[in-house]
C-alpha cells in the first residue's frame, strides 16, 4: 500500500465534525493511586460534564460505590451519585471495577456520551471525586475544549471536603487533550 493511500485511509477515519460520528480528540487523565489501609476509603469516580454541569459520561467508578455502596454509606462519592443517579441506571458494569491496586491509573475519553454518541465540540470538564476517609473527600477537576487545539497540561484544581486524612490516595494527577490532527499525526508516524 502506498504512503498516500495509507494517509487517505487514516484521514478518513478522523472526519472533522462530531456529527460525522467520529472523535474530535482524546482526553487522557492519569494519576498515581495508593490504596489506603483505613476503612471507608479507596473509592473514586471519574466523569465528564458539559459546560452546564450535566454528566456526559462516567469513565470509571469503583465497584463498591457503583453497585449500591452509596446506599449503605451515603458519604461515599456523593457528588458522583448526585450527577450519575446510579439508582436509575439499569446496569453500570461497563465502568465499574474492583478498587484498583496501588499504581498508575489512566482514564481516557474519546468524546462519547453515555449512549455512545459523539458530543459536539465545546467546553467540557473532567471530574475525579475520591472518598478519602468516611466523609472526607477530594474533588479534582479541569476544563478543556473538546474539538479544540491540543493541550499538553490542563490545569487541575483540587477541593477538599472535611479533613485531608489519606490525601495521598490520589497524587500526581495530570490531564492532557490531543486534538484529532495530533492523534492522526502520531498514527501516521507509527506506521512509517
Amino acid at each position: 500500500m502506498s504512503l498516500l493511500m495509507l494517509f487517505a485511509l487514516l484521514l478518513s477515519a478522523f472526519p472533522a465534525h462530531a456529527q460525522d460520528n467520529q472523535s474530535l480528540g482524546i482526553l487522557e487523565i492519569s494519576f498515581d493511586f495508593t490504596r489506603q489501609r483505613t476503612i471507608a476509603s479507596n473509592q473514586y469516580a471519574v466523569w465528564i460534564e458539559d459546560s452546564e454541569g450535566n454528566l456526559v459520561q462516567t469513565l470509571y467508578v469503583t465497584a463498591f460505590t457503583g453497585k449500591g455502596g452509596y446506599l449503605r454509606r451515603p458519604d461515599c462519592l456523593p457528588l458522583w451519585v448526585q450527577k450519575a443517579r446510579p439508582q436509575e441506571l439499569p446496569n453500570i458494569d461497563v465502568v465499574t471495577s474492583a478498587t484498583p491496586r496501588s499504581g498508575p491509573q489512566v482514564h481516557t475519553w474519546d468524546g462519547r456520551d453515555a449512549k455512545g454518541n459523539f458530543v459536539s465540540p465545546g467546553t467540557y470538564r473532567f471530574v475525579i471525586e475520591a472518598t478519602l476517609y468516611w466523609s472526607n473527600r477530594v474533588v479534582f477537576s479541569g476544563t478543556f475544549a473538546y474539538g479544540g487545539k491540543s493541550v499538553d497540561s490542563i490545569p487541575v484544581t483540587a477541593e477538599y471536603f472535611g479533613g485531608k486524612e489519606n490525601k495521598g490516595m490520589i497524587t500526581n494527577l495530570t490531564a492532557r487533550y490531543k486534538a484529532q490532527r495530533e492523534v492522526l499525526k502520531e498514527s501516521t508516524a507509527d506506521t512509517l
